[in-house]
């Protein structure tokens, strides 16, 4: 996958935040100087406060204290008595114009707390865009995006990039299967413009705005039922596949992406293998740095060459998320 695109430490400005369901929330920010990004790759975000005071700096002062063993130190640092995200989050990026950026987040912790809370006009820190990208399908293929959680918002950039890559080429077919546990914590807006699906159906329907919008049909699935397809999303995808993709010709031209839970991304690489259909995943995992430096995001690849280093005379090899990534095959992960 390409990774020759620059990034940029910043500050964005907030222009918007609008709560998509219980738990997720869509961030809009303004980000002039932020270089050339695309669909797969992510920014890593400053999840508090910027000021020197909280980091240390200039306008901190530093404080001798008194202890008698045995007794409580008393803490007067934020970092010490308060929660605070010590470290960047990594985010996919969920849609960009111009400087205009786009994350969809889910509240889980400190950091995205934070972010939560945010107002506009408020500064947030980021760097990027980092990691690697989406290839796109074969000219008049078919691109067939799976996500779930807070995989989903890599994949309508996707679907924005291809959109804006082929406009005037009627050949270029996409079809999204989105998945969340109930419709409570679905980080999407249903709209009136089609019928609501039923618990069996998986007909995909222009019935989801982020996807709409760049003219995808979506296939939405909840385990509880709740809302879509009952079941889970790669159940969705089977039948899907097995009904519209299933000559040789047709799954040539097919490329499946996805991002969300490692077990659903496993899933969707084992269907993709047995039905010979490309697969691009793009990995989730705890990134400090995002820049390859603390060697903390490792995947185990397969590796085309046993003989030649890394590790030479083993089959499989290690590669970072981060710098290698976030987006590989489904040929070459190994879990």
């Amino acid at each position: 996958m390409p990774s020759d695109l620059r990034s940029a430490l910043l500050d964005a400005t907030v222009v918007q935040l609008v709560p998509l369901c219980r738990e997720h929330f869509r961030l809009t920010l303004d980000a002039p100087g932020l270089p050339e990004s695309s669909a797969g790759q992510f920014v890593q975000v400053l999840c508090r406060e910027t000021t020197d005071a909280l980091f240390g700096g200039a306008t901190a002062s530093d404080t001798e204290l008194d202890w008698t063993p045995g007794s409580p130190l008393e803490l007067t640092n934020p970092d010490l008595v308060e929660r605070h995200a010590l470290l960047r989050r990594p985010f996919s990026i969920a849609g960009r114009t111009g400087d205009r950026l786009e994350l969809i987040l889910r509240t889980v912790g400190p950091g995205t707390e934070y972010l939560s809370q945010l107002k506009p006009g408020e500064i947030v820190s980021l760097i990027g865009p980092l990691g690697n990208r989406f290839t796109p399908p074969p000219e008049k293929g078919v691109a067939i995006f799976v996500g779930g959680g807070v995989g989903i918002p890599p994949m309508i950039y996707l679907a924005q990039v291809l959109q804006e890559a082929n406009m005037g080429n009627p050949g270029q077919k996409s079809v999204a299967f989105c998945g969340a546990t109930t419709r409570e914590l679905l980080a999407l807006t249903v709209t009136n413009n089609a019928p609501a699906p039923s618990g069996t159906s998986i007909e995909p329907l222009y019935n989801i705005a982020e996807f709409d919008q760049f003219g995808v049909p979506a296939v939405i699935t909840t385990d509880d039922g709740t809302y879509g397809f009952k079941g889970f999303v790669t159940d969705a995808l089977v039948g899907y596949l097995d009904r519209w993709i299933t000559d040789n010709a047709d799954r040539a031209r097919a490329v499946i992406y996805t991002c969300g839970p490692e077990g659903m991304m496993k899933r969707v690489q084992e269907i993709a293998r047995v039905r010979s259909i490309a697969c691009q995943i793009a990995v989730e995992r705890a990134m400090a740095c995002g820049m390859g430096t603390c060697q903390s995001c490792c995947v185990r690849i397969k590796k085309p060459d046993p003989a030649r280093p890394p590790l030479a005379g083993k089959e499989w090899c290690y590669k970072l998320a981060c710098t290698d990534g976030p987006v590989f095959t489904g040929d070459e992960l190994l879990w």
